[in-house]
């Protein structure tokens, strides 16, 4: 089971002031096997659930819980305020009681990064004409 590299492409404009500069050689990296492993355990973990919902309570059942985790993976955080947790749709999956790395490793006061300015970015995500990183681009500061 060889793990082909994913080959990165860039989607959007990077801002490079606060996301320091871009490098998508790095990025296409060999995937480990363990990583594979399991992506593909929970592919398949996902895919046994809905065939046994199926099974038991008729097609509606799975269709129902798509939609649900459709729904709760929109929720997502302020831009700055951390990664998004999605903790509805951790619960509805039962990804809530598994302990993984990102668990202890991923806090927010052991972290390296400066903190965000929470108005910029959301200027940035709103896309308001008179926000700093704009006046920046233009030269206006």
């Amino acid at each position: 089971m060889e793990a082909q590299p994913a080959l990165p492409f860039q989607s959007k404009a990077h801002d490079a002031l606060r996301l320091g500069l871009v490098s998508l050689k790095e990025d296409a990296t060999v995937r480990h096997p363990v990583e594979v492993i399991q992506s593909e355990h929970r592919q398949r973990t996902l895919a046994s659930q809905h065939q046994m919902l199926r099974d038991l309570y008729g097609i509606a059942a799975p269709a129902r819980a798509q939609i649900e985790a459709q729904i709760l993976s929109k929720f997502t955080r302020l831009p700055g305020a951390g990664t998004s947790s999605l903790l509805g749709l951790e619960s509805l999956t039962g990804e809530l009681d598994e302990f993984k790395y990102e668990s202890y490793l991923a806090l927010p006061e052991v972290s390296t990064l400066p903190p965000v300015d929470l108005h910029s970015q959301m200027e940035l995500k709103c896309g308001l004409p008179g926000s700093k990183h704009d006046r920046m681009a233009r030269g206006l500061l």
